[in-house]
């Protein structure tokens, strides 16, 4: 019986040293001096030492934004922002860091900082041009017609808000050229989409887009465009009633255009 148990037993103390030495070599050793300092830290945001003056300081920060020197303007901004403790003070250094970051062309960050204001002071006398400005900025990240047009839209939402907002202000006419050109855009991303539905062949799709172009009821080269591609849907569909609706809109609205010579030669057919 113990010849039996022996071997037995040996065979279980070697397993067990094999698996704690397996354990062993795959626990991590802790990391070493040398290696802890190859560790990148972010960098904290830090506090000037000693006396500061927000008064001096935003002389001196003024001066540089004159200067174009935005980049060094926007830090002692930023400084005047945590250090200051007077409203007038922080509310003009918190639309000038704004504004630095608007002229860095940084247009995210200055959206940020702009709406940082309105936060922190809904009445400011700085409002009108953050929220002009926020605008500006949206539509300077727009991309052209044939990417996603987010930003567009954002920009299109901030401007109805500004008209409504300040409806006698200097910036109107800006703003509503800016509105004009967003509007467009979206157009013309919608007759984008339904261009190519109607190259794949899937007509109806298309409609859907062409139909939302027609709600806007927006005179121009899209929507000549809009009209002109409905006939060629319709024509392949040969549905001649609808075709014809699209001949009547297309000769009342655009009279000039040559696709309506083609429109009346399949109605009359």
């Amino acid at each position: 019986m113990k010849k039996h148990v022996l071997p037995i037993l040996i065979l279980l103390l070697l397993t067990s040293l094999f698996f704690m030495s397996t354990s062993y070599t795959q626990t991590p050793s802790p990391m070493s001096w040398d290696e802890e300092d190859d560790v990148t830290y972010e960098k904290p945001f830090k506090l000037p030492k000693g006396d500061f003056n927000p008064h001096e300081k935003m002389i001196e920060a003024d001066e540089l934004f004159q200067r174009r020197k935005f980049n060094k303007a926007r830090d002692i901004y930023e400084v005047i922002t945590y250090m200051s403790k007077g409203d007038t003070l922080v509310k003009r250094a918190q639309y000038q860091l704004a504004n630095c970051y608007f002229n860095m062309k940084l247009y995210e960050d200055a959206i940020f900082e702009y709406e940082q204001l309105m936060r922190m002071f809904p009445y400011s006398q700085y409002n009108e041009d953050a929220n002009y400005k926020i605008g500006s900025a949206w539509f300077k990240l727009s991309y052209p017609p044939a990417y996603d047009q987010q930003e567009t839209i954002n920009a299109l939402q901030q401007f109805n808000h500004f008209i409504a907002q300040y409806s006698e202000s200097d910036l109107i006419a800006d703003v509503e050229n800016m509105k004009i050109t967003c509007i467009n855009k979206l157009l013309e991303k919608k007759y984008l989409n339904a261009h190519i539905y109607y190259m794949m062949g899937y007509y109806n799709a298309s409609l859907m887009y062409l139909n939302e172009i027609f709600d806007e009821n927006t005179p121009g080269e899209i929507d000549e465009n809009a009209l002109e591609l409905a006939a060629k849907i319709y024509i392949k569909k040969k549905n001649w009633d609808k075709l014809a609706v699209i001949g009547e809109q297309l000769s009342a609205k655009y009279p000039e255009s040559p696709f309506i010579e083609k429109i009346n030669t399949h109605i009359t057919n």
